[in-house]
This record gives structure tokens, C-alpha cells and sequence, in this order.
């Protein structure tokens, strides 16, 4: 392991002992022995009662960076949701055993969630696959060596077509994802699949049929005084949890003797809802009603900063006045008034999402929104675009709808799923499970055997995060970078690297192109040109320790 850590003093705490939520999750004896695996000597302890010896394996001979009682901390990023907040790993005789935000992250400033802080979970699990495994003629799984799963790989892609090989993944967004791209051109192949549960469909929808662009909006809840939320769950779950937490609190703050004000919009009572200074429960399915009621007011009265052309729109709220939209959404239209009154007095700013953005008229919703903050004044102000490093980023739903009706129709040959579990995952209307299995070989690059990976004829299994090489686009100017904290406690192998070993053994094209010896070198050319990018004055090796050590790189101006 050739990562960039920190040590710090001796704590006299025991790596096992550090692992307090791992250690809760699961069996005790079951824990010692999953981290038996990763070590290299042997210390043998009888268990009271047991009828073999169980092993606790530590340095016998410690490596260069690893010193026995102190801990050593690593920079690298959380990838239990998209948000992509920066993590310190604390390390304790070669095992993570703490998990810690990175204070010097533009994203979280060293926060952490829940999740991110479970992520030692996932890690430990003794549930993941341990090694490469593939599907016998009875229909269950044996193990197989890599060199026989990636030579059984590069047969079925030698027979396939180009234009029948298909790869699903999860939201990826820098090398990883360019990785995948350009293999699966190079290939021949357009097949290429990007599925998130929670995509944020109907926000993008929106967002394209109001402002001409696919990609999500950017909100500083920071710079805002007064925040309505319809139905975003910005406290919990809702696009970069972390980062809006911090700007809704940095917006209820006092400044100048007042405190901001939180106004949430939702038939349920959430959590973010809990956390309102005013909860407004309306009829189920009809936020956007009451949005563009507001709206309504703010033209017809002129109220706030409005833009020079928002009166071209009042033709369009005409059929939302405070009276009429008063029965449709069940909120009188006094409150209406008062809202819009309120909404323009001031910085502010509306979000759309949530349960709120999950209905049939879900994109009619978040539009709503979107023309409340146009008439409102706020794009621009306390809501940005151009911040997303690919405006499309190839996540369209349809795109798993065509996969699904290829996949009846028989033109996959071969499919890979990586980062995903569509099976499980995908509406039941969809019918993507039952079109699985007219594929004739489906890969999977799966650590645990979710409802996909058991339809797969092979599991790949993949590093956890913490175990990984890699880098992470949250947004256009932040780099965010991965590095291994630990050796890898099962028998799997990054998936970057078995598809450069699989370009390799393919030949022509695929191997002219891709050349790189690992997926480490892969991702240090991609910073290579990064690093031009940037004009940097120091060196390549300098630029990526500093980097290693911060774990990102950002040109954007730090909150």
C-alpha cells in the first residue's frame, strides 16, 4: 500500500478495542476471525469453551509507515452517498478502527454522519464476498481463482459483439466513471448505464424544462434567511446531507439581533420537518400548487428583487391566486400571503424533493420551485448552476428502460453491473428482474450478494472504498481523491483493475488503448493532467502527496 498517512502519539488503546461499532454489529468471535484475514503472524487464543484455537493475527515485522501502538491517519472520501464528504481513517496496527471528517474538506469542514461513521461496517462484514465466484450447473456459487474468472470474462467478450455488452453502475463521477466510458467505446459499445434509486429524476426533469439544463441546482442555504422546503429532506438524506445541514445552520443562526427563519412544506411529519421554526402540512401531491400561489403574489404585488422580465409570467400564475389554490392544497390563503410576504423580505431560497418529489406530478413540483425562486430573485443569488462536472451525467432513467427492452429483444450479450442493484432496485412495473435472465452471461462486480449479484453467472467482487484506489466529482472544481487505508481484507481485486487486465488480454484496440500496468497508474495520469490543468509550479510527485494528504484538491473558493 503505497498510501499517504499521518501518525500521531500512542493512545494505549488496542486496534480491536477502537473498532466500537463494528465490534457491536456482529458476533465477537466471528469479528476476530474476519480480522484474522488481513494481518500476517499468528497469535494464537483459546477461547473459553471453544473446540479450536481462534487467531488474532498483528505485525510480527511491522511495514515502513506502521508503528505498533500508535495510530496513523489517512485522508480519503466517504462513499456511502453521493455527497463525497472527506474522511480522516484512523489506523491502528494495519486496520482502520476510526472513522473522522476531514476538517480541511470543502464539502462537510469535518463533520460526519451516521452512515459515513458506519462505514467500518462494511469494511468488517463478514457477509461480503471473499473471493471470486462463479455460478455452477446446479445454480449455486464455488469459489474460482481470479486468473479463471477474468480468462472466463475475456472469452465471452472475445465471442460478443461489441454492440451487446452493456455496464451498469452507480453514480460514478471522475476517473472510475471515464474508466468505464471509454472501455466500453473502445469496445464498440454505447451501452453504458448510470442508475440511482434517488436520482433526482423529476428534479432534473424540472430543471431542463425550466432552465435548459439537466443538471441539479446548486442551493447556498448559507447566504439565505428565510428557507421553505417542499418537502426536502436536506437534514437527512436529500443530495449533500452534510453540506446543507451546515447552511441551514450557519441560516438560523442570530446576525444583527434576528434569527432565519425554516418554513417546511410537507403532509409528513420528517425529521427536517421536526427542525422547522413553521411545519405546513398540505393535501398529499399538491406542493407545487402552493408554490406557485406564492409566486402569484410575489408578481401580482411586485414584492422583493424580482428579475426585469418575471411579469412576462403572470399570465402563467394567473390560475393560482391565493383564494382558488386555498382549496385545492388545504392552506388558507392568508398563510399564502403571509409566506410570500415573508419569502421576499429578505435573502432566501426554495427547495423541491423528498417524499414531495416522488408523486406522479413530482416534476411539476420541483418546476413550481424553480419559477418561485426565478420570480423571487434568488437564481443566481442563493441558487447556482454550473457546478456539476457533467451537466447530463447520463443518468436518465430511460436509459435503464432501454436496457430492460434490450434485454427482452436479446441484444445483450454480456452485461456488468458495478456500484448497483437494479434488480432490487427498479420499479416492479419495470420488469427488469425477469428480462435478467434471458441474458446469456451477466457479471457482477458486487462485495455482497444482493437480489442482482445472485442472478449473475459471475461475482467479481470489488474493494470496500477503504480498501480502493480512486477519485470522486461531486461538483466541477473539486477533486476528491481515494486511497487505501488498509490492505484488503478479503480476496477481491478493484474493478478498475480487471477491466485493464481484461483490455490486455482482449489485444488490438483495447489493449492500444489501455495501457496503464494497474488502476493506480491509471488514476495518477488522470491527475497527471490534472495537475497541468492546474499550472501548478511544484511538481507532479509533490502536487499528488499534498493531495494524498488532504485528500482533494479544489479550485473552488472555499465557504
Amino acid at each position: 500500500m503505497d498510501g499517504v498517512g499521518q501518525h500521531d502519539g500512542m493512545d494505549g488503546m488496542s486496534g480491536a478495542d477502537g473498532l466500537h461499532g463494528a465490534e457491536r454489529g456482529m458476533n465477537r468471535r466471528r469479528f476476530l476471525r474476519v480480522l484474522g484475514v488481513a494481518g500476517g503472524g499468528s497469535l494464537a487464543a483459546t477461547a473459553c469453551g471453544s473446540q479450536s484455537p481462534e487467531k488474532l493475527i498483528p505485525y510480527l515485522i511491522p511495514v515502513e509507515d506502521q508503528v505498533p501502538g500508535v495510530a496513523t491517519w489517512y485522508a480519503t472520501t466517504c462513499r456511502e452517498c453521493p455527497a463525497g464528504c472527506g474522511v480522516h481513517a484512523r489506523v491502528r496496527e494495519g486496520r482502520a478502527v476510526k472513522l473522522e471528517g476531514n476538517p480541511d474538506h470543502p464539502i462537510n469542514h469535518g463533520k460526519l454522519c451516521a452512515r459515513g461513521q458506519a462505514a467500518l461496517q462494511g469494511l468488517y462484514n463478514p457477509d461480503r464476498v471473499r473471493g471470486p465466484l462463479a455460478k455452477n450447473a446446479a445454480g449455486t456459487f464455488e469459489p474460482i481463482s481470479w486468473q479463471d474468472a477474468v480468462t472466463r470474462v475475456g472469452e465471452r467478450l472475445g465471442a460478443a459483439p461489441g454492440a451487446q455488452v452493456w455496464f451498469v453502475t452507480g453514480n460514478e463521477a471522475g476517473t472510475f466513471d471515464r474508466l468505464v466510458s471509454d472501455w466500453l467505446t473502445t469496445l464498440g459499445s454505447s451501452g453504458r448505464v448510470v442508475y440511482e434509486p434517488f436520482g433526482y429524476e423529476a428534479l432534473r426533469h424540472a430543471t431542463r424544462e425550466v432552465f435548459g439544463t439537466e443538471e441539479l441546482p446548486r442551493y447556498d442555504l448559507g447566504a439565505a434567511r428565510y428557507i421553505v422546503s417542499f418537502g426536502a429532506d436536506f437534514l437527512e438524506t436529500w443530495l449533500s446531507p452534510l453540506e446543507y445541514t451546515r447552511g441551514f445552520v450557519a441560516s438560523h443562526a442570530f446576525a444583527d439581533g434576528t434569527m432565519g427563519k425554516f418554513v417546511h412544506v410537507e403532509p409528513r411529519m420528517s425529521l427536517t420537518a421536526q427542525n422547522a421554526d413553521e411545519w405546513i402540512p398540505p393535501a398529499p401531491g399538491t406542493e407545487g400548487v402552493l408554490a406557485l400561489a406564492i409566486a402569484h403574489v410575489i408578481v401580482r404585488d411586485r414584492l422583493g428583487s424580482p428579475p426585469s422580465d418575471a411579469a412576462r409570467l403572470r399570465p402563467t400564475f394567473q390560475a393560482y391566486a391565493p383564494e382558488a389554490a386555498a382549496g385545492r392544497c388545504g392552506v388558507s390563503a392568508a398563510t399564502i400571503e403571509r409566506l410570500a410576504r415573508e419569502f421576499t423580505a429578505g435573502p432566501s431560497v426554495a427547495v423541491a424533493g423528498g417524499m414531495g418529489a416522488q408523486h406522479a406530478d413530482a416534476h411539476a413540483t420541483a418546476a413550481a420551485v424553480h419559477l418561485l425562486n426565478y420570480v423571487a430573485g434568488n437564481v443566481g443569488r442563493t441558487v447556482g448552476f454550473g457546478a456539476a462536472p457533467n451537466a447530463t451525467g447520463g443518468r436518465r432513467y430511460q436509459r435503464l428502460v432501454d436496457l430492460t427492452q434490450a434485454m427482452r429483444e436479446d441484444r445483450v450479450a454480456v452485461l456488468f453491473v458495478h456500484g448497483a442493484n437494479p434488480a432490487y432496485a427498479s420499479p416492479a412495473g419495470l420488469g427488469l428482474a425477469a428480462a435478467l435472465a434471458r441474458v446469456p452471461f451477466k457479471v457482477s462486480f458486487s462485495r455482497f450478494l444482493d437480489e442482482t449479484a445472485m442472478e449473475a453467472d459471475l461475482i467479481l467482487p470489488d474493494h470496500d472504498p477503504l480498501e480502493q484506489w480512486n477519485d470522486f466529482e461531486p461538483r466541477a472544481g473539486v477533486s476528491l481523491l481515494q486511497q487505501p487505508v488498509m490492505q484488503p481484507v478479503f480476496d477481491t481485486r478493484q474493478t478498475g483493475d480487471v477491466l485493464l487486465e481484461l483490455a490486455r488480454l482482449m489485444g488490438g484496440r483495447m489493449a492500444q488503448r489501455f495501457t496503464a500496468a494497474t488502476y493506480q497508474d491509471y488514476l495518477q495520469d488522470a491527475w497527471r493532467r490534472l495537475h497541468q490543468q492546474r499550472c501548478s509550479r511544484e511538481t507532479f510527485d509533490t502536487f499528488w502527496t499534498e493531495s494524498l494528504m488532504r485528500g482533494c484538491v479544489w479550485s473552488e473558493p472555499r465557504p
